[in-house]
């Protein structure tokens, strides 16, 4: 034990001794090797995107457009088989299996605003209303030019919010769904 402490003891002092190198004012320090950005992580289960389009006078389809959606499971056969899949699972009523299998389709594609609307229609079947509104704006951040999915969008963000008792905010909702229907 003895030895252990006096060990200890000589590497803090070394540690304290050593000095820090000094850079001459003016002389360019020297830089890192720039690193690939880090990959996206997957949204967590369970949390609540801030939502991007219910601030009151917010633009309405002739804004700058979003960006496009990624690929989406039209294009990405391992997301088109994860959402057939929720598709059956929301068609059983195994709402916690089809939510667990769109959690797996986001981490492949997580800018797919159709992902996104999924999730949200089955948080809204749930109860948990604010995180099917935060969902549905996620899905209306993706949906780039797509009106007819905004739309939708607005119109789950409508229910979410009379589900909550808040009717003026879901009548601006259904306002924006009716901008944006085809």
């Amino acid at each position: 034990m003895r030895l252990i402490a006096f060990l200890l003891t000589a590497l803090l002092a070394g540690c304290a001794a050593s000095p820090s190198p000094r850079v001459a004012p003016g002389t360019p320090l020297p830089q890192a090797a720039p690193e690939a950005a880090p990959p996206q992580a997957a949204p967590q289960p369970g949390t609540v995107p801030a939502p991007v389009e219910n601030v009151p006078g917010a633009p309405g389809p002739s804004a700058t457009p979003l960006p496009p959606a990624a690929t989406g499971p039209r294009q990405n056969p391992a997301v088109m088989r994860l959402m057939a899949r929720a598709q059956e699972d929301i068609a059983a009523s195994r709402l916690g299996s089809a939510e667990a299998t769109l959690e797996r389709a986001l981490r492949i594609s997580p800018r797919d605003a159709r992902l996104w609307q999924e999730l949200a229609r089955i948080r809204l079947q749930q109860g948990q209303y604010s995180q099917a509104e935060g969902f549905a704006a996620r899905s209306n951040t993706w949906a780039g030019s797509d009106h007819a999915l905004r739309a939708e969008n607005w119109k789950l963000i409508a229910q979410a919010r009379e589900a909550r008792g808040d009717a003026a905010g879901a009548r601006a909702a259904q306002q924006n769904a009716e901008r944006y229907a085809p």
